[in-house]
C-alpha cells in the first residue's frame, strides 16, 4: 500500500503557508521591539493592556496547520493498494504417484525429482495465491485443500506415496470439482475458478478417460498445464515378479488435456527441464488467473475535513480567548 497525489504540483502552495508562518514570527519580533521603546511603564499598561500571549500563538498555529492541511487536500492525496480476488488466486497441482514414477532415468528417481521440483514451484507461487494438491495413482485423493499455508502444502508433497495404476481422467475430474466448490458463487468477474498443473509420466490405465476429465475441466473454464516427465528409456522392477518393466514417458494424453482446456503442454526429460517447465508455468499463471487489480482511494475529503476542524477550532478559540483584544 502506498500514498501519493493526483496533483502534486499544488503542494507548492505550502510555501505560501510557510511564508505566512515567517511573517507571523516577524510581526511578533517587531511588536516586541516597538513595545520596548516605551519608557513610561504606566502609560504602556494603559495603551497596551496585558494580552493572552500563549493563547494567540495557539490560535495562529491552528490557522497555519489548517491552511497546510487544506493545501494537501487540494493536491488530491490518494491511497493505492493491489488486491487479488480469491477466484483469481487458486492452483491445484495434480501429482502422478503411480509405480512408474520409481523409474531412475531421472536422478535419483522420477518421483523424488518431481517432489523437489513441486516444492520449488510452490515456493515461487505468489503468497496471495492458494495452492492445493491431489495425488493420484489408481485412486485419487485430495492431499491438501487449496490454502495459503505453504508449510501444509510442502508437507503434503513430502507425504505422497507411490501406488499402482494411473487415473488421469479421475484426477482431472476431482481437481475440477475442488476448484469449482472453492470458488465464490457470487463472483461474476468471468475469471476461471483456478488452474490446474498436471504432472505425469504416463497415460490413463483405470477410471475415466483422460479426454472426459479434460472436457469437464474445459466446461468449467479451467485451463490445465501439463508436464510429461521422464524419458523413453525409463524402467522399473516389478515389485511382485521382480521383472524389469519398461515405462517410457507418454505425452500424447497430456498434450490432449492442454489443448482441450486452453492450457499448455510441456515435456521434461531431466530435473532441470522439469524445474524450467514449472518456471514457465508460474510466469504464465499471471495472465491466466488475472493480474492484481490496483485499488485507488482518494483521501481528499479526509484532509479537507481535518483542515475544516483546525480552522473552525481556531475561529472558536479566537472568539473566546481573544475577544478583549478588539
Amino acid at each position: 500500500m502506498s500514498t501519493d497525489f493526483l496533483a502534486p504540483g499544488r503542494l507548492w502552495l505550502l510555501l505560501v503557508v510557510a511564508l505566512l508562518a515567517v511573517g507571523y514570527v516577524v510581526v511578533l519580533r517587531w511588536r516586541k521591539a516597538a513595545t520596548v521603546r516605551f519608557t513610561q511603564v504606566e502609560l504602556l499598561d494603559r495603551v497596551a493592556p496585558q494580552r493572552p500571549r500563549w493563547r494567540r500563538h495557539v490560535v495562529a498555529a491552528l490557522q497555519l496547520v489548517g491552511l497546510a492541511l487544506a493545501v494537501v487536500a487540494v493536491a488530491r492525496p490518494v491511497e493505492r493498494r493491489t488486491e487479488t480476488t480469491t477466484t483469481e488466486g487458486r492452483i491445484v497441482v495434480l501429482f502422478d504417484v503411480s509405480l512408474s514414477m520409481m523409474a531412475d532415468d531421472v536422478a535419483p528417481r522420477r518421483f523424488e525429482a518431481a517432489q523437489e521440483a513441486a516444492r520449488n514451484f510452490v515456493d515461487e507461487v505468489d503468497p496471495g495465491v492458494e495452492v492445493g494438491l491431489i495425488g493420484f495413482s489408481g485412486s485419487v485423493g485430495v492431499d491438501v485443500d487449496p490454502t495459503l499455508d505453504r508449510a501444509a502444502m510442502l508437507r503434503g508433497i513430502d507425504n505422497l506415496e507411490l501406488a499402482e495404476a494411473t487415473a488421469i481422467g479421475d484426477a482431472l475430474s476431482a481437481g475440477t470439482k475442488l476448484l469449482v466448490n472453492a470458488a465464490d458463487p457470487n463472483d461474476d468477474s468471468g475469471q476461471p475458478p483456478g488452474v490446474m498443473v498436471l504432472l505425469s509420466d504416463g497415460e490413463t490405465t483405470v477410471g475415466r478417460l483422460t479426454s472426459d476429465g479434460a472436457t469437464e475441466a474445459a466446461d468449467a473454464g479451467i485451463p490445465v498445464y501439463t508436464i510429461a516427465f521422464g524419458t523413453d528409456s525409463g524402467t522399473i522392477r516389478d515389485p511382485e515378479s521382480g521383472d524389469v518393466v519398461s515405462v517410457p514417458v507418454r505425452p500424447a494424453d497430456l498434450e490432449l488435456v492442454a489443448e482441450t482446456t486452453g492450457g499448455q503442454a510441456f515435456e521434461a526429460r531431466t530435473g532441470d527441464e522439469l524445474a524450467s517447465a514449472y518456471d514457465q508455468i508460474a510466469e504464465s499463471l499471471g495472465e491466466t488467473i488475472g493480474e492484481p487489480v490496483e485499488i485507488v482511494t482518494e483521501l481528499t475529503w479526509r484532509w479537507a475535513l481535518a483542515a475544516f476542524v483546525c480552522l473552525g477550532l481556531a475561529w472558536a478559540l479566537s472568539l473566546w480567548w481573544l475577544r478583549g483584544m478588539v
